[in-house]
């Protein structure tokens, strides 16, 4: 089984990268991203200083309404839960985790911005027992002083971007590896999932 984090950069431009998971004979569970819906949380939660986990609860149920319009624009069905996802994901071979119900009924995340849907994909991740990750977003990978790395350790990843803050302890508290890609080359994406050299930067622990 492979994780794929679609982020909400994507929002507008997933239909390609949506549709070619969809075509691969893989085993693919896609975590949305909150994008645009979380960046007003976001906002509110500045503007009014909401409870931490008011505006926790707010941002992952973002990531469901993402979710949901990934489902609609490519055929992929989303599921609420992991028990209905795991029974039908051999059938289906790739589905949407629409991820509230599992991660605000664990609730093991910390509840503050250094928590994203990435940070929260690696949570689902651990849920369904799987060490890979790839994280489809809107950039080439993680750079440093200009330069696209081609791999980094969890533990130098402080100050630079493209994942949140807490990405790199979560990562290495679950020993795991992460690719940031670009998602608006799906090619890119299905090179990872096949194993295959492509533009990208992977996270080790």
């Amino acid at each position: 089984m492979k994780i794929v984090k679609v982020g909400g950069s994507l929002l507008y431009k997933a239909k390609p990268l949506l549709e070619s998971l969809k075509n691969l004979d893989e085993e693919i569970v896609i975590i949305p991203g909150g994008g645009e819906f979380a960046n007003i949380i976001r906002k509110l939660d500045k503007n009014y200083k909401l409870n931490s986990s008011t505006s926790h609860k707010l941002a992952i149920e973002c990531m469901d309404l993402v979710g949901e319009i990934y489902s609609e624009i490519s055929g992929i069905k989303a599921y609420r839960t992991l028990f209905d996802l795991k029974r039908e994901i051999k059938k289906e071979k790739v589905a949407i985790l629409l991820p509230s119900t599992t991660l605000l009924s664990t609730d093991l995340a910390e509840h503050s911005w250094k928590v994203t849907s990435d940070s929260l994909s690696l949570y689902i991740a651990k849920f369904l027992n799987v060490k890979d990750v790839i994280i489809a977003t809107n950039v080439d990978g993680i750079y440093r002083e200009g330069k696209l790395l081609n791999i980094i350790n969890a533990n130098e990843i402080e100050g630079l971007t493209s994942v949140d803050e807490a990405f790199p302890t979560i990562l290495k508290q679950f020993k795991m590896t992460a690719y940031v890609v670009n998602g608006l080359y799906p090619e890119r994406v299905i090179n990872i999932i096949k194993g295959k050299n492509t533009i990208c930067t992977k996270i080790v622990w």
